[in-house]
């Protein structure tokens, strides 16, 4: 049953992904003064920022709604934002958000206990505390549910599920990681233990990443760092708990995990293959088309196709163009 379905199914599961979730992606309620006027006086009142899930992912925005909604209903109590009755897509960024209740987060970190990011356990402490028209959940800060992550290995594997909708990168090349800021670091630790304890990453530490042409081009990136998935234990995982809400990235993972299960090491067979043809015949026939939907067709890596596509390039027969984060190709006109 994949990871989807069983948070549907089983409150505690939900509770567990939806922390993952809320670290991972969403805004943290912090805390604001806000200064109102009234008869000539300034009144000075704590607020807290709303808990928003806003992403560029229709797909998975749209899942986790429905799976919190099913739970609002069954719990009767309001998890949602009061205005919500449907995800939201803002016109500035074109990305969906909904609003999550203060009485959502008292639910989960109740359920879940200490979750292993101080940054987003002390934000959701706060808020909780503040809690004023509703009757709180005491939280016991004794309380692990995370360390069911080292015992069972389906319920580790949705949680990796998870990062790969949200936070992993490398999903198009194969080479997955999960990546995160310097705020992060205990949960990125706290990951890597559980893929070191189900054998599904070569790394015994935490990597920095470079941010140094981010900041050249004036990006405000703060020290990230990362561990990296190995293709065996990602087969396993997806196995275990896939397949992932977004379609691309599902689509992704499953060409890498079915590539590297048919991978045969003969420089006779690749040959034979002629890949270079395969692509240029493929941006022939297929306008505007992307290096990753191009991996595909042709059956190999992103990094290998990428050779070939500047072969090509240099040789004159195709063109790329830069959209947005990243480059369409297409057959250059009057190319032999």
């Amino acid at each position: 049953m994949s990871i989807y379905k069983l948070m549907e199914k089983n409150w505690r599961v939900y509770c567990l992904m939806s922390s993952i979730i809320y670290i991972e992606e969403m805004s943290k309620p912090s805390e604001h003064i806000q200064i109102k006027k009234y008869k000539n006086k300034n009144y000075k009142y704590l607020c807290f920022h709303s808990i928003c899930l806003k992403m560029k992912d229709p797909e998975f925005t749209q899942k986790f709604f429905n799976i919190t909604k099913k739970w609002e209903n069954k719990k009767r109590v309001k998890f949602i934002g009061k205005s919500f009755n449907k995800v939201r897509k803002d016109p500035r960024n074109a990305q969906d958000f909904f609003f999550l209740s203060p009485l959502w987060i008292n639910q989960i970190i109740s359920e879940c206990g200490k979750i292993p990011n101080k940054y987003s356990f002390k934000s959701s402490l706060k808020r909780i505390k503040y809690i004023k028209r509703y009757k709180k959940i005491l939280i016991n800060p004794k309380k692990d549910l995370f360390k069911l992550l080292l015992k069972n290995r389906k319920l580790a594997a949705g949680a990796f599920i998870i990062s790969m909708d949200l936070e992993c990168r490398g999903m198009q090349q194969g080479s997955v990681s999960l990546c995160m800021s310097e705020t992060y670091k205990d949960f990125l630790e706290a990951m890597l233990e559980i893929a070191k304890k189900w054998e599904w990453t070569n790394n015994k530490r935490l990597s920095s990443v470079k941010v140094d042409n981010s900041i050249k081009i004036g990006i405000n990136a703060s020290p990230q760092y990362e561990f990296r998935i190995t293709i065996k234990g990602l087969k396993e995982i997806y196995s275990l708990a896939g397949p992932l809400i977004n379609s691309h990235k599902d689509k992704c993972i499953k060409f890498h995990i079915q590539r590297s299960t048919n991978y045969i090491n003969s420089w006779v067979i690749r040959k034979k293959n002629n890949t270079l043809k395969k692509i240029l015949n493929a941006v022939r026939n297929n306008k505007d088309i992307t290096t990753t939907n191009l991996q595909f067709i042709a059956g190999v890596r992103v990094d290998v196709i990428l050779d070939h596509l500047h072969k090509l390039e240099n040789m004159g027969k195709i063109i790329k163009e830069r959209r947005g984060k990243r480059y369409i190709w297409n057959i250059k006109e009057n190319a032999n």
